[in-house]
């Protein structure tokens, strides 16, 4: 086979496979676009990665540094030898095919490429490198990858390995290199074995080649394997990563890839990601749809990390809960400050959602203690991690976090100077974790617990501004920040009283208690309006929103003033399902699918955010999303609008659960009635536990609303202060 013909064959592949999604026997993996979200809208793009389901490698061409929309790139720099760049992670181990005088700079051998000579799909990739002539392509194992080069006739031909900071590389044969390389828990291992035995090898060390040594330590070293080459030859590469040790990383590669056949391990792969992937099957919806659904899915990591983002793997939650219910004092509040995930203490809020769940296979006695541990005494700072600070100590005796005074420099120490107090969005989360807290002290019977942290749980109260509104920051003692406008306020991201959005998106961040929202804003038809107003309210100005996306870059994906780019507003469309209007979450929800999805390199409207932005997406093409996408809340599942006329959801236990939206359409998007199980349902949400255990949700849709289904009180979903009125009423 020719170079020409390979890369035809390639193209060939890649659209057999675009077309195989509009075929009546088509493979969920074929429908998958890895390209959709390369060009971000304005944050991160993403990168279209070659993955093992929940495996530990993940592949991608490292392209021109500076240019954030890797689908816009111009050069193909190098490939990871087992991840891509993250934002937040250096380039690491790389391997890159040139042909010619033997060069090791990146910017030196990057290659220019052409999308229109590119495949990409979940389990394979393969492109042009122009300015070599080679065509590279790789494939996955769960913890292997392996690449193939096909070179151009050249009596210089060479595979380069480039290794990261304070690494150790050797030359083990005239066939292998071991790495070993610093990572986060200590050390990496990588094994790599050729398929040809080298004409020539050595090292480099700050582009210094040297063909005697073979090894090489510390940063921007590197290997060199060098041949003559006959026209369209091929060399294989494998390569073993371990986390343990490097004989470790050669058993994996001897087992996983145990001969030089790169289409028996794409075809692997393929069928791996076909399994995963049909988790969920699904009828009806048109190819588009398809395309983003199981592009969404793929970026999930498939059907076991849909489950896991569900809650029904009940293994790795059993697992997770162990760990955490494990931690010692030290591991919990640590000693010293250091950098952790934005504003909220994730494990307080994975706890008291998988318990309510009903896990029980972990000591729920000692996870409550180290929760309770670590809401009082560490701190509560945005990127932060460490004991309480004053900051932290003012909350708890006064129910908010309090905010600067106009003018006034920042003293206290802990506080990043970029990321700020965020006062607002710190107060509002506190209230939720308390909620998680006073949740679990019931189930407990601590009676003296449940009464400090249900006080705690509505500390939201105290940063609504009645005249205004609209959540606002207060001081510490006690007046409210002025002037304040709740679109502009707050510096770059809204930072000074908000994380990264501004008031019109955190006034709806109450994910424990909406029926106290709505009690707060005037009851369900003011509610609704207001909903309704920050779905249409503007930037003041003509050039508004140019100012606006500059003040605030993570709200991309704008509906009025609803951003969907960000995840702390993606809850927002499923709250009419708490104040009697859940045709308006149908719509809302129909509307952001057609807007802010599509098959292309723009289709993507914000920060994918691990596969949070998709997430939503699978969600709502389910027609089902949970009580909150960013804090794990009641165990329950709310209703919106199916995309596909019949869904079935394979279920880990065996079991499944189906989902029927007789009629659905783009007009057909409103629900008329409901069956859950058989059984008239005329509410617009239900348990967690009757998709845990299996059955269906039957619905039929229509072109107009049916204003009445879901719409009294009684049919809402649970809130924490609706509960407590009914206890109060003596109705458990």
């Amino acid at each position: 086979m020719s170079f020409h013909q390979s890369t035809l064959f390639s193209l060939l592949f890649l659209s057999l496979s675009i077309l195989s999604c509009s075929r009546t026997d088509k493979q969920p993996v074929d429908c998958v676009n890895p390209h959709i979200g390369g060009i971000g809208h304005l944050l991160v793009a993403t990168s279209p990665d070659v993955k093992w389901p929940q495996g530990s490698v993940r592949l991608a061409p490292y392209t021109t540094p500076g240019i954030t929309d890797k689908y816009l790139a111009d050069k193909i720099y190098a490939f990871p030898m087992r991840e891509s760049s993250h934002r937040r992670r250096p380039v690491t181990a790389w391997i890159m095919a040139t042909c010619g005088k033997l060069r090791v700079r990146p910017e030196e051998i990057a290659s220019s490429f052409d999308h229109d000579f590119e495949t990409a799909t979940p389990y394979y990739y393969a492109v042009t490198l122009e300015d070599h002539e080679i065509q590279a392509e790789c494939t996955v194992t769960e913890h292997c990858a392996l690449y193939r080069f096909t070179f151009p006739q050249s009596a210089q031909a060479h595979i380069l390995s480039g290794l990261s900071s304070g690494t150790e590389v050797e030359i083990l044969s005239d066939q292998a290199v071991a790495v070993q390389e610093p990572s986060r828990d200590g050390s990496a291992f990588l094994y790599l074995e050729f398929s040809k035995p080298f004409l020539r090898r050595g090292t480099w060390k700050e582009s210094r080649i040297d063909s005697n040594a073979l090894r090489q330590a510390g940063d921007r070293i590197g290997v060199f394997a060098s041949y003559q080459t006959a026209s369209n030859e091929q060399i294989l590469v494998r390569i073993g990563f371990s986390d343990q040790d490097r004989d470790q990383a050669v058993r994996r590669v001897k087992q996983e890839i145990p001969k030089w056949n790169f289409e028996a391990v794409r075809e692997a792969a393929r069928r791996v990601w076909n399994q995963s992937l049909q988790t969920v099957s699904v009828q009806g919806g048109t190819e588009k749809e398809r395309i983003k659904f199981f592009t969404a899915l793929y970026r999930v990591n498939g059907g076991e990390g849909l489950w896991r983002a569900m809650g029904l793997d009940v293994e790795e939650q059993n697992r997770r809960a162990i760990a955490y219910a494990g931690r010692s004092s030290e591991q919990v509040v640590p000693s010293r400050h250091a950098i952790r995930a934005m504003f909220m203490h994730q494990n307080i809020g994975f706890i008291a959602s998988a318990y309510l769940r009903g896990l029980r296979g972990f000591d729920v006695e000692r996870a409550y203690a180290n929760m309770k541990m670590e809401f009082m005494g560490s701190t509560k700072i945005p990127w932060r991690v460490g004991p309480s600070t004053e900051l932290d100590v003012f909350y708890l005796n006064h129910g908010f976090f309090p905010a600067l005074s106009a003018g006034r420099a920042e003293w206290v120490s802990q506080v990043d100077p970029f990321e700020k107090r965020q006062s607002v969005t710190v107060t509002l989360q506190a209230a939720y974790e308390s909620w998680c807290l006073a949740q679990m002290a019931r189930e407990l019977g601590k009676e003296e617990d449940w009464a400090f942290f249900s006080d705690h749980a509505r500390d939201y109260q105290k940063v609504y501004r009645h005249e205004l509104g609209f959540m606002a920051p207060r001081t510490a003692d006690g007046r409210w920040v002025d002037p304040f406008d709740p679109k502009w306020s707050g510096g770059l991201g809204g930072r000074e009283y908000f994380a990264e959005n501004n008031s019109w998106s955190y006034t709806w961040y109450v994910p424990h208690d909406v029926q106290g929202l709505i009690d707060l804003m005037g009851g369900r038809e003011r509610f609704v309006e207001r909903l309704d107003a920050l779905f249409v309210e503007q930037y003041d100005r003509p050039d508004g929103k140019f100012r606006f996306l500059a003040q605030f870059p993570d709200e991309t994906g704008l509906i009025g003033q609803y951003s969907h780019g960000n995840e702390f507003t993606r809850h927002i469309p499923y709250l009419y399902n708490y104040a009697g209007a859940p045709w308006k979450t149908q719509r809302r929800v129909r509307q952001i699918m057609d807007i802010w999805y599509g098959t292309g390199p723009l289709g993507l409207c914000g920060d994918e955010d691990s596969g949070l932005l998709s997430l939503w997406y699978v969600f709502a093409a389910l027609g089902l999303s949970p009580a909150n996408l960013v804090c794990p809340n009641y165990p329950v599942w709310l209703i919106s609008s199916p995309i596909f006329e019949r869904t079935v959801l394979a279920l880990p236990n065996g079991g499944s659960f189906t989902i029927l939206a007789k009629n659905s359409s783009a007009q057909n998007k409103y629900i008329q009635s409901a069956k859950l199980n058989g059984e008239p349902w005329d509410k617009p949400w239900f348990h967690h536990s009757y998709l845990r255990q299996g059955g269906s949700l039957q619905l039929v849709m229509g072109a107009k609303p049916n204003r009445q289904w879901g719409r009294l009180p009684e049919s809402a979903p649970p809130s924490f202060s609706s509960l407590q009125q009914s206890k109060g009423k003596g109705q458990e």
